[in-house]
């Protein structure tokens, strides 16, 4: 039904179309207009993707049966036995339907195979969509961070963690 691909640089355009689908709706209702062009800026450029990528973030893209793009996520390990899910976001027509828990699966699969023990992951404390998805995938909350990202915006996340 799900098809899950690695990746590259040569797909950052890809990557971008699809944030753009999620993003700003997904986060201006709770972050402003404001923050979400300045996040957009800090995080999205093609020279952050091609960054991040070369830092050592995985990315990788789901696509649907008719093979059209549906989803993206990254990781990358924060400690030896511990990976963090930097980002996972499904277009908005497509929540529901299973996108998230596959592509959430496959990142499991993948991390067990290198020995991975922990999966944790940032989410913002007014995404309660997201929270709920989270928790029903089995993530429990363990801590609240407010990270400053400048300019005065900070972001206000739950840490969630899983157990691989």
């Amino acid at each position: 039904m799900f098809r899950i691909a690695i990746a590259t640089p040569a797909d950052i355009p890809q990557i971008r179309t699809l944030n753009m689908q999620v993003w700003p709706q997904t986060y201006t209702p709770i972050l402003g207009e404001e923050q979400v062009a300045y996040m957009l800026e800090q995080f999205y450029t093609p020279e952050s993707l091609q960054q991040q990528m070369e830092s050592g973030q995985q990315y990788i893209i789901c696509f649907d049966q008719r093979n059209e793009p549906v989803a993206f996520a990254s990781y990358s390990p924060v400690e030896p036995a511990t990976y963090k899910l930097n980002k996972i976001y499904i277009l908005p027509g497509q929540q529901g339907r299973g996108v998230g828990k596959f592509v959430l699966d496959h990142i499991k699969t993948e991390l067990k195979a290198r020995n991975a023990t922990r999966l944790i992951l940032n989410v913002n404390i007014y995404n309660t969509n997201a929270i709920a998805f989270y928790e029903r995938t089995g993530f429990k909350k363990f801590k609240e961070e407010d990270i400053d990202i400048g300019r005065g915006y900070f972001m206000n996340d739950y840490v969630l963690g899983i157990d691989l």
